[in-house]
């Protein structure tokens, strides 16, 4: 069984070795990070999870050995009550486990446990197929795709938007 625990400076030795290269750290954090990863660039995250609505939240999944097996992390637009999930990775030797989808249904309970929140929605690259499969099996609905949205290297990515309503949740819930 997995368990969200928050995200924390303990945390900021194992993440960065989950990414190998300039493209594995875009594919999770977007562009705005550099390889390698480091705790000057982790820092901010926990800087911004307090108070009764924080700007975000983080967490590491661990599985019952306490061992951090993913990472998770979900922004908030109270004003409009949507919540953006981002930043999702699973530790490469878990990877093609099964791993993401009890991940994430643990994160997408978490927003939903905010009555303000009435939609989860996140950004995945269109190339990404096995992440738009996860999202798929959790009820996320492909809304469209922002073209050319990210610049990796020499590369253009394009963007697909994916998103659920609380109402639609209610219902994939009790399915999964």
């Amino acid at each position: 069984m997995l368990s969200l625990k928050p995200f924390s400076t303990e945390h900021f030795a194992v993440l960065p070795t989950w990414f190998d290269n300039e493209r594995e750290l875009a594919q999770w954090g977007g562009p705005g990070f550099s390889h390698p990863l480091d705790a000057s660039q982790l820092a901010p995250l926990l800087q911004v999870g307090h108070g009764d609505r924080p700007e975000r939240h983080c967490w590491m999944a661990e599985d019952e050995s306490s061992s951090p097996v993913g990472h998770a992390q979900l922004v908030y637009d109270w004003q409009n009550g949507v919540a953006r999930i981002a930043r999702v990775a699973i530790a490469p030797a878990m990877r093609g486990r099964g791993i993401a989808v009890p991940m994430l249904k643990l994160v997408l309970a978490r927003a939903f446990s905010e009555g303000a929140i009435e939609r989860v929605e996140l950004n995945v690259y269109t190339w990404n197929e096995p992440a738009i499969r996860t999202y798929a099996k959790l009820g996320l609905i492909r809304e469209g795709v922002r073209r050319s949205s990210a610049k990796v290297g020499e590369e253009r990515w394009d963007t697909a938007i994916m998103g659920i309503l609380r109402a639609e949740w209610n219902e994939v819930v009790t399915a999964i």
